[in-house]
């Protein structure tokens, strides 16, 4: 992890706190309406400002995803699952393909990180299709 040596001011230092106690790759937004509550003075201006020199700094992850940033503090080598029901977002941790895709590129490119996202459904959706499903058979 690159960190830059700018100012960790406390609005950053909550902001960082909150997006490593939460797996949830919450957007600017959802970032917002948690640290307020520690520091209700905070505007979603210094949110997005805060989010964006972290993740210009390395110290945390920006992905696109459906047209919208979301946030996450782990920098290790995993993948993202996104279920295109219901919209959640989560971890893979195959490093194994993150380091091959890095490797592979070497000859002609020299990356310094891969985004690797997978679209699809969650077994949460995909259980809840497939009983809707069984139950629309049997009427």
């Amino acid at each position: 992890m690159i960190i830059n040596k700018k100012r960790w001011t406390a609005q950053k230092v909550v902001v960082m706190d909150f997006l490593k106690s939460v797996k949830t790759h919450p957007t600017a937004e959802m970032v917002f309406n948690e640290v307020k509550a520690k520091l209700p003075n905070i505007t979603l201006a210094t949110v997005y400002r805060n989010l964006n020199s972290l993740a210009e700094d390395g110290a945390i992850l920006r992905l696109e995803i459906n047209k919208e940033y979301h946030y996450d503090a782990d920098t290790s080598y995993h993948q993202h699952c996104v279920c295109k029901k219901c919209g959640k977002i989560s971890d893979v941790f195959q490093k194994e393909i993150t380091k091959y895709a890095l490797k592979k590129l070497e000859a002609e490119f020299y990356p310094e990180s891969v985004n690797i996202v997978y679209f699809g459904t969650c077994k949460e959706c995909y259980r809840r299709t497939k009983n809707d499903k069984q139950k629309s058979t049997k009427l």
